[in-house]
């Protein structure tokens, strides 16, 4: 009897030292890809801040290039608004209905401009025709099934399947 539970132990044994070397392993595999995750992490940063300082030299030779033929390209920067201008600007972006969501600009704002002709007011689209309701087609088979009609004559009507038409029958009674 001794020596059978001295061979159950060393197999057991056996199997635990097999089942630990597996699990080490399985963490040593897990610390590599992680330490691999992070030199990549380090990599795609270094190559993101390298690329942007290359942006910012090529946008600073830009600028020095402009600077030196004096060509800003046609284009006010926005702080180089004139004098004359502002109070039209400021007429404009302060005049805000809340109420109704329109802009209300005043129409003295174009006298101090100085162009008497123009009176700018927002106009909101006015759509051509009504939007016209149609039901649903799941609406109108619900409707028609309560109104007394058959499943058969429902389908007909609609030009749909039975079993399209029982299937939304079946999902609305569900819902319900």
């Amino acid at each position: 009897m001794i020596p059978y539970l001295i061979a159950i132990s060393f197999l057991l044994h056996g199997i635990l030292l097999v089942a630990i070397v597996i699990l080490s392993l399985r963490v040593s595999k897990a610390k590599e890809l992680e330490k691999r995750q992070e030199q990549i992490a380090k990599e795609i940063e270094d190559t993101f801040t390298a690329y942007l300082i290359e942006i910012k030299e090529e946008n600073a030779n830009l600028l020095n290039k402009l600077e030196e033929n004096g060509d800003n390209g046609g284009k006010v920067k926005p702080d180089e608004e004139t004098l004359e201008d502002a109070p039209y600007i400021l007429n404009t972006r302060n005049n805000i209905n809340h109420s109704d969501d329109q802009v209300v600009e005043q129409e003295d704002a174009g006298s101090k401009r100085g162009n008497e002709n123009v009176t700018p007011s927002y106009q909101p689209p006015v759509p051509d025709e009504q939007d016209h309701y149609q039901p649903s087609i799941e609406s109108t088979v619900l409707q028609m099934y309560n109104d007394g009609a058959t499943i058969e004559e429902i389908a007909k009507r609609l030009d749909r399947g039975t079993t399209e038409i029982e299937l939304t029958l079946k999902f609305h009674s569900r819902m319900s």
